[in-house]
């Protein structure tokens, strides 16, 4: 399963962590597709296959303490989008919530409307782009 973090620590941490990752070894069982770091600071994304939870948790505990760690199962979205059109097709609109109609559909999409919100919110505190730059 591919997962991806979002890893972030305190400034003052920041030399701390530097030092610690160069001579950091991913445990057997991770496999990294990719990092990159917010040249903006204090925050690093990773993307990796993980063979199961214990790897994974091996992983991050050297770092527990140190950093902050929001881990999300992803996929690329072309596949996402296949599978979604087969689970649509296997269906045929009888997926949950299909007869709930045009204003149920509304109100859903308002409601993510407002988690996205909270999400940036949160993001927005993480990092050093202020309110007025986001556009």
């Amino acid at each position: 399963m591919l997962l991806m973090d979002i890893i972030t620590w305190e400034p003052k941490d920041s030399l701390k962590i530097a030092e610690f990752y160069m001579n950091y070894e991913y445990p057997k069982g991770i496999k990294v597709i990719d990092e990159w770091t917010d040249l903006t600071g204090y925050r690093t994304f990773v993307i990796y296959e993980s063979k199961d939870e214990k790897t994974y948790a091996e992983s991050v505990m050297p770092f527990i303490g140190l950093c902050r760690f929001e881990t999300f199962p992803v996929m690329k979205l072309d596949k996402f989008m296949q599978l979604a059109q087969e689970f649509a097709e296997k269906t045929r609109g009888k997926e949950p919530g299909a007869e709930q109609g045009k204003g149920a559909a509304r109100k859903d999409i308002l409601q993510e409307i407002e988690k996205l919100e909270k999400r940036i919110e949160h993001l927005e505190r993480h990092s050093f782009v202020q309110q007025g730059d986001v556009t």
